[in-house]
């Protein structure tokens, strides 16, 4: 619980941060600029957004996760049932986005690809037999499951509505997540569950999962070609599933054994970030 309250306090406070920076710069320029362009701005003209751009973003992840099944498995009436976890944590995230945008009168519609590294983990152990203990070898040997997250990229549609210089909008699109997870059955006491054979097994899934990622965001152009953002997305990338198979010499009853994890994978993020935008003209009318 303690770390759920912690992944959620640094997430908000990261929204937060971005949400004041982005407004905090968007009442400045609206301050600077309305006397300054009061004319210009009488006679239809506004800041133009149209063009590729290239920047970097920094900020929050909470990863959370749903519907979450641990198993270890063997043909034995009293081997335990699956078992029902919701691990989350949360960390630093930061990378590159690349994008192009269309403006039409004051709508702006836009295409942006970004890649963010993060280093958001999470483990947990389990016993193997209804008279074992998690995280502790009584005889019967215990699951531990570890999970890192290192890399989420999405590709979005962008639509927005400009401000003269301030742009609001919303985002949405495919996600993809690099997940890397850890399966250890450790039961070098007296073997696992109720087998006698001795074993400690590992085994490691790497997986590019799939899925969707929505969100809103809010930008300010400082000058032509530089422009600062504040941004929130929601991924979800769906169902993933794990599972080791141990050795057929580990198992009673000659059948399968082993252990797996299964769940649906979240990410909660908030950043700032700031982009260059590559030539155009600086204003439209």
């Amino acid at each position: 619980m303690s770390a759920w309250i912690f992944s959620k306090r640094v997430l908000a406070g990261a929204i937060a941060a971005a949400g004041i920076f982005c407004v905090g710069l968007a009442g400045a320029n609206a301050a600077d600029v309305g006397p300054r362009y009061a004319k210009a701005a009488a006679a239809g003209a506004a800041w133009d957004w149209s063009g590729f751009y290239l920047g970097a973003d920094v900020g929050g992840a909470s990863q959370t996760t749903s519907s979450g099944r641990s198993e270890f498995f063997e043909n034995e009436p009293d081997s335990p049932t699956t078992q029902s976890q919701a691990p989350s944590s949360s960390s630093a995230i930061g990378g590159v986005h690349l994008g192009y945008n269309w403006q039409v009168s004051r709508l702006v519609f836009g295409v942006e690809g970004d890649w963010q590294w993060t280093k958001s983990s999470y483990s947990f152990c389990r016993e193997t037999d209804t008279f074992g203990v998690p995280c502790r070898d009584n005889g019967f040997g215990f699951v531990t499951v570890q999970s890192e997250t290192q890399g989420i990229g999405t590709l979005r549609g962008r639509l927005g509505y400009a401000f003269d210089r301030v742009l609001l909008y919303g985002t949405g699109g495919l996600a993809l997540a690099d997940l890397r997870s850890t399966i250890t059955v450790d039961c070098r006491v007296n073997g696992c569950g109720h087998d006698g054979t001795k074993n400690l097994s590992a085994q490691n899934f790497s997986s590019l999962s799939t899925g969707w990622v929505a969100g809103v965001g809010a930008e300010v152009m400082l000058s032509p070609n530089l422009i600062v953002r504040s941004e929130y997305l929601h991924v979800d990338v769906g169902s993933v599933s794990d599972k080791l198979n141990l050795a057929l010499v580990n198992c009673s009853s000659g059948g399968p054994c082993g252990a797996s994890w299964s769940r649906n994978q979240r990410y909660d993020i908030g950043r700032i970030g700031f982009s260059y935008k590559f030539g155009g003209a600086a204003r439209v009318n």
